[in-house]
């Protein structure tokens, strides 16, 4: 996390965007922080398309945008002299914040998440999903809150598919790397299909918290295979019987974390250390800080 990609959607309200940008790179010798900005709007009586063709009214636009963009980073200029600062144009936001990360050379994209206000959780916009679907990189999906002091990282293993061990690695890695930085505690979850209802049907039932067992021993071993490789220490490893977005939404409820950590592929959309639709479902439900990390290319 030595290259940072901040992406700000609304400049009033990035006081704890950029607070946890600067935690992030806090341990890094000269680390390098850019900002970015994606517009793509009408004024007064003109609609997006009319701005679009015309030159002069789409530069005063921008340069408006970056006025008001310079006056929100001021301040943060002061831990960091070397900062960049831009205000692009692109109709897709998430377009224009890839094409930022790629020339800035950035590891991570930290953004605000966006949010529909007057639900009771957390929803990502489709511009939110569209950059979680396509980004190289991981990025950060932010609430407007604090990172507790005695903070707590989810990170969440598909353990069960081989050919997931690059990605588990990965975050793994990542994972740990963001608890040392924000000296919080890291546990690792892995939910199993839930299996009770139908295993009477295999005659099974007097042998279900054996096979329960079983599963649960196999899933250390590979964990423990595993963290292993990627040379990463944790607190606690949770093991639960259930649908991967039901068990994670929980912990998150009962754990209060201040971060989540998710695999994604970008081939076939968010998936990997948990895949397809449980991603999205986990995406939608949970409150706390958001990081998926692609699959290793």
């Amino acid at each position: 996390m030595r290259n940072l990609l901040v992406v700000v959607t609304d400049p009033k309200e990035s006081k704890y965007l950029f607070e946890k940008a600067a935690q992030l790179v806090q341990a890094n010798d000269k680390p390098k922080i850019h900002v970015v900005q994606v517009i793509h709007e009408g004024v007064a009586d003109l609609n997006v398309k009319a701005i679009d063709a015309s030159t002069s009214l789409k530069s005063f636009i921008l340069s408006a945008a970056e006025s008001q963009l310079e006056e929100v980073v001021e301040p943060l200029r002061v831990k960091f002299p070397d900062l960049e600062c831009a205000t692009l144009w692109n109709a897709r936001s998430w377009e224009g914040i890839l094409h930022a990360a790629e020339r800035a050379e950035a590891d991570l994209i930290v953004k605000t998440a966006g949010v529909e206000h007057g639900l009771s959780t957390v929803v990502r916009t489709p511009d939110d999903w569209n950059l979680l679907r396509h980004s190289p990189i991981a990025v950060m999906l932010v609430k407007e809150s604090a990172w507790a002091a005695d903070g707590k990282i989810l990170c969440a293993l598909d353990v069960f598919d081989d050919e997931h061990t690059s990605l588990n690695l990965a975050l793994l890695r990542r994972a740990a790397e963001f608890a040392r930085t924000l000296d919080a505690d890291l546990d690792l979850v892995c939910a199993y299909p839930l299996f009770e209802p139908w295993v009477g049907e295999l005659g099974a039932v007097a042998s279900y918290t054996d096979i329960k067992n079983d599963i649960e021993a196999e899933i250390r071993e590979r964990v423990g295979d595993l963290v292993a490789q990627a040379g990463i220490e944790y607190q606690l490893l949770l093991l639960e019987e259930g649908h991967p977005a039901q068990v994670l939404t929980q912990l998150v409820e009962l754990a209060e974390p201040s971060m989540v950590v998710i695999g994604t592929h970008a081939r076939t959309g968010v998936s990997g250390a948990i895949m397809g639709n449980t991603s999205e479902r986990i995406l939608h439900a949970v409150s706390a800080d958001l990081v998926t990390v692609p699959a290793p290319a």
